[in-house]
C-alpha cells in the first residue's frame, strides 16, 4: 500500500482528521494518490486495490455517511466503466473523487447562505461540537453584519468546542465558551440550537457528537429550535433498509488517563463519540437543496437513490 494513502487511514481512524467533511475529502484525496501511484498493472487489478483501499477507509470511521457516500460513489463509477483501460480507470477515479470534493464545498457555500437566512440580527445562539458546515453559516452572518452572539459548549472529552469557539471569535463574532452540562443554565437565553451532523437516517433521526442528543432534548423542553447543518451528501443510505449507523467508540484515555485507569482496573470505561438525536427534537434540517423538516430526510434519500 502507497504510504501517503496509509498514512491518511490511520488519521481518519485516530481522528487526527476529526470533521464529516474533512474526512470525506482526505478520503477522496487518498483515492486519488492511488490512482496516481498504483503499481497495478491491469484495469482488473486496480480496481480490486481501488475496492479494498475504499473498504478500509469506511472501517477507519463506519459513522460517517460523508466519508461512506465519497467512496461508494467512487466505487460505482468504477464499477459501471466495465471493461477500460487502465489509465481511463485511473483518470475516471481522480476525476470522479474531484467531483465529490467539488459536491461538498459547494454544497457547505449553499448552506452557508440559506442557513443565515433563518439568523436574526440579535440571536443568541447556541452550538456544539466542531461544524465546518455550521461554521460556514456563522461565516456568512458575520459577512452579513448581523450581531449575534454563540455560546460554544466545550463537547467533551475531545474539547473540539474550544476549537469551535477559538474559529467563532475569529469571525469578529462575540462568542461565550462553556461546560457541556451547563447548557440548562442557559438555554432560556438561547434563541436557535444550531449543531452539524455525521450522518441523517432515513427517518431523520440526526447522528453528530456525543451530547448532541441531550442538547437538543434540553432545547425542546425549553421550547428552543434546533437546527441542523449538513449537506445531503451526509444522509446514510443504508437506513432505508434497515441498517444502523454504528456509534464509533473512542479511547478511554480521554476519560481517564493511563495511571488512573490503572488504578481502577475494575471500573468499566465507555467513551461514545457520537448520539442520536431522535428527529421530534429537531426542527428543520438545512440543506444546501433548502431546508426540510426531519421527516423530508426520506424524500431526499429516495431522490438520491433513484439518481
Amino acid at each position: 500500500m502507497i504510504k501517503e494513502v496509509e498514512e491518511i487511514i490511520r488519521k481518519i481512524k485516530a481522528k487526527e482528521i476529526a470533521g464529516a467533511d474533512d474526512t470525506a475529502i482526505a478520503s477522496a484525496r487518498a483515492l486519488s494518490i492511488l490512482a496516481k501511484r498504483s503499481e497495478a498493472k491491469t484495469a482488473k487489478e486496480f480496481q480490486k486495490e481501488v475496492k479494498n483501499t475504499a473498504n478500509r477507509l469506511i472501517d477507519a470511521r463506519p459513522s460517517s455517511s460523508s466519508l461512506r457516500n465519497c467512496v461508494s460513489s467512487i466505487i460505482r463509477e468504477v464499477e459501471a466503466a466495465g471493461n477500460v483501460k487502465l489509465v481511463n480507470l485511473r483518470n475516471l477515479v481522480e476525476a470522479s473523487a474531484s467531483r465529490f470534493v467539488e459536491r461538498i464545498n459547494e454544497a457547505k457555500n449553499r448552506v452557508g447562505e440559506i442557513g443565515s437566512k433563518r439568523i436574526r440580527d440579535g440571536d443568541v445562539i447556541l452550538t456544539h461540537g466542531f461544524s465546518t458546515t455550521v461554521l460556514a453559516i456563522l461565516k456568512k452572518v458575520a459577512e452579513e453584519g448581523k450581531s449575534v452572539h454563540v455560546f460554544v459548549t466545550e463537547a467533551r472529552p475531545e474539547l473540539k468546542g474550544r476549537e469551535t469557539a477559538q474559529k467563532i471569535s475569529e469571525l469578529g463574532l462575540p462568542v461565550t465558551l462553556i461546560i457541556d452540562s451547563a447548557v440548562r443554565v442557559f438555554i432560556n437565553e438561547i434563541d436557535h440550537v444550531l449543531i452539524g451532523a455525521e450522518a441523517i437516517a432515513v427517518n431523520g433521526a440526526v447522528i453528530s457528537k456525543i451530547g448532541a442528543a441531550v442538547v437538543a432534548a434540553i432545547a425542546h423542553e425549553a421550547r428552543v429550535r434546533t437546527l441542523v447543518a449538513a449537506g445531503t451528501y451526509k444522509l446514510s443510505p443504508e437506513t432505508v433498509i434497515g441498517e444502523l449507523v454504528e456509534i464509533e467508540e473512542g479511547d478511554r484515555r480521554q476519560i481517564l488517563d493511563s495511571d488512573v485507569l490503572a488504578e481502577m482496573k475494575k471500573v468499566d470505561v465507555r467513551n461514545p463519540l457520537y448520539d442520536v438525536t431522535p428527529p421530534q427534537y429537531i426542527d428543520a434540517i438545512i440543506t444546501e437543496k433548502g431546508i426540510i423538516p426531519p421527516q423530508g430526510a426520506y424524500l431526499m434519500l429516495r431522490q438520491m437513490m433513484e439518481g
